[in-house]
Protein backbone atom coordinates (compact mmCIF):
# COMPACT_ATOMS: atom_id res chain seq x y z
CA UNK A 1 0.00 0.00 0.00
CA UNK A 2 1.32 3.89 -1.14
CA UNK A 3 2.00 6.12 1.69
CA UNK A 4 1.64 9.42 0.81
CA UNK A 5 1.18 12.62 2.97
CA UNK A 6 -1.55 14.85 2.89
CA UNK A 7 -0.10 17.98 1.56
CA UNK A 8 1.31 15.70 -1.38
CA UNK A 9 -2.16 14.08 -2.11
CA UNK A 10 -3.33 17.53 -2.73
CA UNK A 11 -0.41 18.70 -5.31
CA UNK A 12 -1.25 15.31 -6.76
CA UNK A 13 -4.83 15.89 -7.01
CA UNK A 14 -4.02 19.52 -8.41
CA UNK A 15 -5.72 21.54 -5.46
CA UNK A 16 -3.65 24.61 -4.21
CA UNK A 17 -4.33 25.24 -0.33
CA UNK A 18 -4.15 28.45 -1.05
CA UNK A 19 -7.56 27.94 -3.00
CA UNK A 20 -9.45 26.21 0.63
CA UNK A 21 -10.28 28.44 3.48
CA UNK A 22 -8.72 27.09 6.44
CA UNK A 23 -11.00 29.11 8.26
CA UNK A 24 -13.79 27.53 6.94
CA UNK A 25 -12.89 24.43 8.48
CA UNK A 26 -11.72 25.94 11.97
CA UNK A 27 -15.06 26.66 12.22
CA UNK A 28 -16.98 24.09 11.58
CA UNK A 29 -14.19 22.12 13.53
CA UNK A 30 -14.59 24.19 16.42
CA UNK A 31 -18.29 23.25 17.25
CA UNK A 32 -18.06 19.27 15.36
CA UNK A 33 -14.36 18.41 16.32
CA UNK A 34 -12.27 19.99 18.21
CA UNK A 35 -11.47 18.17 22.04
CA UNK A 36 -10.79 19.02 25.37
CA UNK A 37 -7.80 17.21 26.84
CA UNK A 38 -7.88 15.71 30.28
CA UNK A 39 -6.19 18.13 32.95
CA UNK A 40 -4.17 15.31 34.13
CA UNK A 41 -2.21 14.84 31.02
CA UNK A 42 1.15 16.25 30.43
CA UNK A 43 0.15 18.12 26.45
CA UNK A 44 -2.99 19.88 28.85
CA UNK A 45 0.08 21.89 30.40
CA UNK A 46 2.48 21.68 27.66
CA UNK A 47 0.45 22.39 25.02
CA UNK A 48 -3.24 23.60 25.70
CA UNK A 49 -6.59 23.00 27.22
CA UNK A 50 -8.14 22.23 23.32
CA UNK A 51 -6.70 20.75 20.21
CA UNK A 52 -8.37 20.16 16.60
CA UNK A 53 -7.82 16.30 15.62
CA UNK A 54 -7.32 15.60 12.15
CA UNK A 55 -9.35 18.39 10.52
CA UNK A 56 -7.51 17.23 7.33
CA UNK A 57 -10.40 14.81 7.05
CA UNK A 58 -12.73 17.60 6.18
CA UNK A 59 -10.60 19.06 4.02
CA UNK A 60 -9.85 16.07 1.67
CA UNK A 61 -13.75 14.70 1.95
CA UNK A 62 -14.82 18.49 1.23
CA UNK A 63 -12.19 18.91 -1.96
CA UNK A 64 -12.46 15.33 -3.69
CA UNK A 65 -16.40 16.29 -3.56
CA UNK A 66 -16.03 19.69 -4.71
CA UNK A 67 -13.32 18.69 -7.80
CA UNK A 68 -15.01 15.91 -9.49
CA UNK A 69 -18.51 17.14 -8.80
CA UNK A 70 -20.31 14.71 -6.79
CA UNK A 71 -23.47 14.91 -5.90
CA UNK A 72 -24.13 11.83 -3.53
CA UNK A 73 -22.20 11.00 0.06
CA UNK A 74 -22.66 8.47 2.51
CA UNK A 75 -21.20 8.12 5.61
CA UNK A 76 -21.19 5.75 8.85
CA UNK A 77 -20.84 7.49 11.89
CA UNK A 78 -22.07 10.86 12.20
CA UNK A 79 -20.20 11.77 15.52
CA UNK A 80 -20.40 15.37 16.27
CA UNK A 81 -21.50 16.02 12.36
CA UNK A 82 -17.82 17.63 11.21
CA UNK A 83 -17.33 15.59 8.37
CA UNK A 84 -20.88 15.35 7.03
CA UNK A 85 -21.10 19.68 7.00
CA UNK A 86 -18.01 19.43 5.08
CA UNK A 87 -19.48 17.04 2.25
CA UNK A 88 -22.58 19.13 2.74
CA UNK A 89 -20.58 21.97 2.30
CA UNK A 90 -19.28 21.17 -0.61
CA UNK A 91 -22.12 20.28 -2.33
CA UNK A 92 -23.25 23.68 -1.50
CA UNK A 93 -20.13 25.36 -2.60
CA UNK A 94 -20.49 23.80 -6.07
CA UNK A 95 -24.07 24.78 -6.71
CA UNK A 96 -25.60 21.72 -7.56
CA UNK A 97 -28.10 19.33 -6.48
CA UNK A 98 -26.53 16.41 -3.93
CA UNK A 99 -27.41 14.42 -0.62
CA UNK A 100 -25.21 14.07 2.43
CA UNK A 101 -26.55 10.56 4.12
CA UNK A 102 -24.71 10.07 7.16
CA UNK A 103 -25.85 6.38 9.68
CA UNK A 104 -25.11 6.84 13.62
CA UNK A 105 -26.20 4.25 16.08
CA UNK A 106 -27.57 7.20 17.85
CA UNK A 107 -27.22 11.14 17.24
CA UNK A 108 -27.00 13.39 20.32
CA UNK A 109 -29.97 15.44 20.31
CA UNK A 110 -28.30 18.84 22.05
CA UNK A 111 -25.34 18.38 19.29
CA UNK A 112 -27.75 18.36 16.56
CA UNK A 113 -29.91 21.71 17.83
CA UNK A 114 -26.07 23.37 18.20
CA UNK A 115 -25.20 22.57 14.92
CA UNK A 116 -28.77 23.67 13.49
CA UNK A 117 -28.41 26.93 15.17
CA UNK A 118 -24.82 27.83 14.06
CA UNK A 119 -24.25 25.87 10.53
CA UNK A 120 -26.10 27.26 7.60
CA UNK A 121 -29.46 25.60 7.06
CA UNK A 122 -28.13 25.53 2.96
CA UNK A 123 -25.61 22.83 4.32
CA UNK A 124 -27.74 21.15 7.07
CA UNK A 125 -30.87 20.94 4.11
CA UNK A 126 -28.84 18.48 2.20
CA UNK A 127 -28.00 16.09 5.22
CA UNK A 128 -30.23 13.02 5.78
CA UNK A 129 -29.73 12.03 9.00
CA UNK A 130 -30.61 7.88 9.71
CA UNK A 131 -30.49 6.43 13.30
CA UNK A 132 -29.79 2.94 13.80
CA UNK A 133 -27.54 0.26 13.39
CA UNK A 134 -25.79 -0.13 10.01
CA UNK A 135 -25.87 -3.87 9.80
CA UNK A 136 -30.41 -2.85 10.14
CA UNK A 137 -30.64 0.37 8.37
CA UNK A 138 -28.60 0.80 5.24
CA UNK A 139 -31.40 -1.60 3.26
CA UNK A 140 -33.16 1.20 3.74
CA UNK A 141 -30.97 3.52 2.48
CA UNK A 142 -30.13 1.54 -0.45
CA UNK A 143 -34.10 1.91 -0.75
CA UNK A 144 -33.74 5.60 -1.42
CA UNK A 145 -30.24 5.62 -3.16
CA UNK A 146 -28.63 2.36 -4.45
CA UNK A 147 -25.78 3.73 -4.98
CA UNK A 148 -22.99 6.79 -3.60
CA UNK A 149 -20.03 8.32 -5.42
CA UNK A 150 -18.16 8.47 -2.35
CA UNK A 151 -18.66 6.75 0.78
CA UNK A 152 -16.68 6.86 4.32
CA UNK A 153 -16.39 4.22 6.89
CA UNK A 154 -16.02 5.89 10.13
CA UNK A 155 -18.07 4.35 12.91
CA UNK A 156 -17.15 1.34 15.35
CA UNK A 157 -13.67 0.56 14.89
CA UNK A 158 -13.25 -3.04 16.01
CA UNK A 159 -12.31 -5.30 13.10
CA UNK A 160 -15.77 -7.20 13.22
CA UNK A 161 -17.30 -3.73 12.91
CA UNK A 162 -15.40 -2.63 10.54
CA UNK A 163 -15.51 -5.66 8.03
CA UNK A 164 -19.60 -5.74 8.12
CA UNK A 165 -19.45 -2.48 7.10
CA UNK A 166 -17.26 -2.82 4.29
CA UNK A 167 -19.03 -5.75 3.37
CA UNK A 168 -22.33 -3.91 3.26
CA UNK A 169 -20.63 -0.75 1.19
CA UNK A 170 -17.95 -2.40 -1.37
CA UNK A 171 -20.59 -2.37 -4.34
CA UNK A 172 -22.15 0.69 -3.48
CA UNK A 173 -19.64 3.52 -4.38
CA UNK A 174 -18.53 4.91 -7.85
CA UNK A 175 -15.83 7.04 -7.02
CA UNK A 176 -13.96 6.84 -3.32
CA UNK A 177 -14.11 5.34 -0.67
CA UNK A 178 -12.25 6.63 2.85
CA UNK A 179 -11.85 4.53 6.02
CA UNK A 180 -10.96 6.20 9.55
CA UNK A 181 -7.97 5.78 11.74
CA UNK A 182 -5.69 3.36 9.92
CA UNK A 183 -2.95 2.67 12.36
CA UNK A 184 0.55 1.91 11.73
CA UNK A 185 2.01 -1.04 13.55
CA UNK A 186 4.37 1.06 15.73
CA UNK A 187 0.53 2.62 17.31
CA UNK A 188 -1.39 0.98 19.34
CA UNK A 189 -5.24 1.51 20.85
CA UNK A 190 -7.50 -0.17 22.22
CA UNK A 191 -10.29 -0.97 19.65
CA UNK A 192 -8.99 0.63 17.07
CA UNK A 193 -8.34 -2.21 14.25
CA UNK A 194 -9.34 -0.75 11.15
CA UNK A 195 -6.07 -1.76 9.99
CA UNK A 196 -6.70 -5.32 10.11
CA UNK A 197 -9.28 -4.93 7.57
CA UNK A 198 -7.96 -2.52 5.42
CA UNK A 199 -5.02 -4.88 5.04
CA UNK A 200 -7.11 -7.45 3.81
CA UNK A 201 -8.45 -5.80 0.99
CA UNK A 202 -7.35 -5.83 -2.50
CA UNK A 203 -7.65 -2.71 -4.29
CA UNK A 204 -5.28 -1.42 -6.55
CA UNK A 205 -5.22 2.28 -6.06
CA UNK A 206 -5.25 1.47 -2.08
CA UNK A 207 -3.24 4.12 -0.42
CA UNK A 208 -2.35 5.31 2.94
CA UNK A 209 -2.80 9.55 3.34
CA UNK A 210 -0.64 10.72 6.38
CA UNK A 211 -2.49 13.16 8.27
CA UNK A 212 -4.07 14.91 11.55
CA UNK A 213 -2.13 18.03 11.96
CA UNK A 214 -0.28 18.39 9.09
CA UNK A 215 -2.03 21.60 7.49
CA UNK A 216 -3.03 22.54 10.73
CA UNK A 217 -1.13 23.76 13.54
CA UNK A 218 0.51 20.47 15.38
CA UNK A 219 0.27 21.05 19.18
CA UNK A 220 2.32 18.00 19.93
CA UNK A 221 5.39 19.02 17.82
CA UNK A 222 5.47 15.44 15.80
CA UNK A 223 7.13 15.43 12.77
CA UNK A 224 6.32 14.04 9.29
CA UNK A 225 9.14 11.37 10.55
CA UNK A 226 7.52 10.18 13.59
CA UNK A 227 3.44 10.16 12.95
CA UNK A 228 2.08 6.52 12.55
CA UNK A 229 -1.49 6.66 11.48
CA UNK A 230 -4.09 8.25 9.00
CA UNK A 231 -6.77 7.56 6.57
CA UNK A 232 -6.95 4.82 3.42
CA UNK A 233 -8.54 6.21 0.19
CA UNK A 234 -9.94 3.63 -2.42
CA UNK A 235 -10.20 5.52 -5.80
CA UNK A 236 -12.30 4.60 -9.06
CA UNK A 237 -11.85 6.54 -11.70
CA UNK A 238 -13.04 9.73 -11.32
CA UNK A 239 -16.62 10.56 -13.70
CA UNK A 240 -15.73 14.08 -14.03
CA UNK A 241 -13.67 16.96 -12.87
CA UNK A 242 -14.17 20.43 -11.80
CA UNK A 243 -11.11 22.11 -12.98
CA UNK A 244 -11.87 25.78 -11.48
CA UNK A 245 -13.92 26.54 -7.70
Amino acid sequence: MRHIFIQEKFEELGIALSDISLGDFDSIGEYTAKKKRDQNGELYNSAGAFFRPNYERGLLIYSLIRKYKLTSYLEIGFGRGYSAICAAKAMHDNGIPGAVYTVDIKFDQKQMDLIKNIMPSDWLNRIVAVQGDSKEVLKEVFERQPQFDFVYIDGDHRADAVKADWELLKDRWTNFCLFDDYHLPTKSETDIECAMVIDSIDHPSKELIIMDRRIFFDDRRISNAEIDYGQVLLTNEPKSTLNEW
